[in-house]
């Protein structure tokens, strides 16, 4: 990787704007947890709808980076990710092969046993969204696929190196980056805060060790994922 200091600096209100607006804007999204009725009133199913909206987000941060990425002359290479159209067709291919074995085995395991009615409830609190019904994991992993590169591209390698190009060390930009990771989850930040904090200090010091960020960006596919699997703790038996 480029050592920062030479790379073209980024203005502190870019940087400021994507840190604190993208959080701020994930947060307001995720009001419309308290809008269910809107959802279910025009017959919509509301976990699919609102994972479909999450994943439109998602994509468009990641179009928000590349786009600052290139006005101020940085290029992907300088946030830890350098790989060819190719290898990032590989990394996709890989976590989709990977998310739909998953769900052959989630839709197996649930055929042969049921769901427990009284258990499912317990699914059902204002921040746990997990996957209840086949189409929503099958949305759920393609949200899961744009929020893993979307998050790490935004909040390890554009935030640390960013803030690393202001000559703040190295393990603060760490700290500091994993504050506005925390926001980016909305509502569920304030019952899961201490996990989002963890793992944004997690991700982050992977990334300052590697320096690449295709490492995070799996290892953030299977903390996602691992959300699917949590329906199975509501099984008949």
């Amino acid at each position: 990787m480029e050592n920062t200091e030479k790379q073209p600096n980024l203005p502190l209100s870019r940087t400021l704007l994507v840190l604190i607006g993208l959080p701020v804007i994930s947060t307001l999204i995720s009001l419309l947890l308290l809008k269910k009725s809107l959802f279910t009133n025009a017959g919509l199913d509301f976990f699919s709808t609102f994972w479909l909206i999450i994943t439109g987000w998602y994509i468009l941060q990641i179009w928000i980076i590349a786009k600052v990425l290139k006005t101020f002359g940085w290029s992907w290479k300088n946030i830890g990710f350098s790989h060819s159209k190719k290898q990032v067709i590989y990394l996709i291919s890989g976590y989709l092969v990977f998310a739909v074995c998953l769900l052959i085995f989630i839709e197996m395991t649930l055929a042969d046993a049921g769901l427990d009615p009284e258990k499912l409830k317990s699914l059902s609190d204002l921040s746990n969204l997990t996957p209840k019904t086949t189409t929503e994991r099958i949305i759920f992993i393609a949200m899961g696929l744009v929020a893993g590169l979307s998050e790490e591209f935004t909040y390890r390698g554009f935030a640390i190196r960013a803030l690393e190009s202001y000559r703040i060390n190295k393990w603060l930009a760490v700290i500091l980056a994993a504050v506005p990771f925390i926001f980016q989850h909305g509502l569920k930040s304030v019952n899961q805060f201490w996990w989002f904090l963890i793992w944004g200090l997690v991700f982050g010091v992977l990334f300052l060790l590697t320096k690449k960020l295709y490492i995070n960006i799996i290892l953030h596919w299977l903390v996602i994922l691992s959300a699917m699997v949590a329906i199975l703790q509501v099984l008949n038996k």
